[in-house]
């Protein structure tokens, strides 16, 4: 059982859509072949798609907030700050941004109010730097 990753083709798409369909019916499925860095399918030995995927554009937002202000003072903030992120993520063409609010539920339920939406757990993983350049060409 050897499993083969392989460029997403134009007629993969439909079988994506059905699995997709399926096995998870609550996700809004990307258009893979748009605002992608690469899309991918990984497939078994007889070529029937095991996992389909792809590398997107992603912005995380990261803030640093001075916890000696008042509330108000923060929550307003927020606001302005969500503004400013989403002008510059429409510039950059970005479908969604992401906010991790660490150690403050008012502050996340304050966002919510304000139009961001709970997500699934998310993961995160650190790419390695290359260690010489050769390795980016192999």
């Amino acid at each position: 059982m050897i499993n083969k990753a392989r460029g997403m083709k134009h007629e993969d798409i439909d079988k994506v859509r059905e699995l997709a369909e399926k096995h998870f019916p609550d996700l809004e499925i990307p258009n893979f072949m748009n605002n992608f860095y690469c899309s991918f399918v990984i497939t078994d030995e007889e070529d029937d798609i095991v996992i389909a995927g792809g590398l997107r554009p992603s912005a995380e937002i990261l803030l640093i907030t001075d916890k000696n202000m008042s509330d108000i003072k923060i929550v307003k903030a927020l606001i302005e700050a969500k503004k400013a992120s989403l002008y510059i993520g429409r510039k950059f063409g970005l479908n969604e941004l992401v906010a991790f609010v660490k150690d403050n539920d008012i502050y996340a339920r304050h966002l919510v109010k304000h139009g961001f939406y709970s997500r699934s757990n998310a993961l995160a993983i650190k790419v390695p730097k290359w260690e010489n350049q050769s390795e980016t060409t192999s």
